[in-house]
């Protein structure tokens, strides 16, 4: 795990996964996950991973996530039905994920409606629309 204070970039916090994701606490208090191109498939060990790191970012408090997304981007269905409980969710306080396409955004639709998720998960075509909305998602839960 690599741990930084960059202003320049406004990234507090930085832990790389190597192959895998790469997550960054923003100072604004957006927490982004970058998947590696060279993934492939997102187990149950990755998510698993994540919730762990989000709880540490956060000092155990529930955090605004902003997700990118990949071209063909697999994930099992264990980390599917993971990502959908109340385990998974504990540390997150809403979930935007970056869609910039149709079939990605047919599959995310998807996604939804069967494993409903239980913090808000919304789908945005840019990252700055993706900020406004967790910024004020999270300017209301305070």
């Amino acid at each position: 795990m690599v741990m930084v204070k960059d202003e320049i970039h406004n990234k507090q916090k930085v832990h790389v996964s190597p192959g895998a994701f790469t997550i960054t606490l923003l100072s604004n208090g957006i927490i982004e996950v970058d998947w590696n191109a060279d993934i492939g498939e997102i187990q149950l060990s990755h998510m698993k991973e994540i919730v762990e790191i989000v709880k540490e970012f956060g000092n155990g408090k529930k955090m605004p996530i902003y997700v990118t997304t990949l071209p063909f981007l697999q994930i099992t269905i264990e980390a599917k039905q993971y990502v959908a409980t109340e385990e998974s969710q504990k540390y997150t306080l809403a979930n935007a994920v970056l869609i910039d396409n149709l079939a990605k955004k047919l599959l995310f639709t998807f996604f939804i409606n069967i494993n409903k998720p239980i913090t808000p998960t919304k789908a945005f075509k840019s990252r700055e629309d993706a900020h406004k909305w967790l910024l004020n998602l999270k300017k209301e839960s305070k």
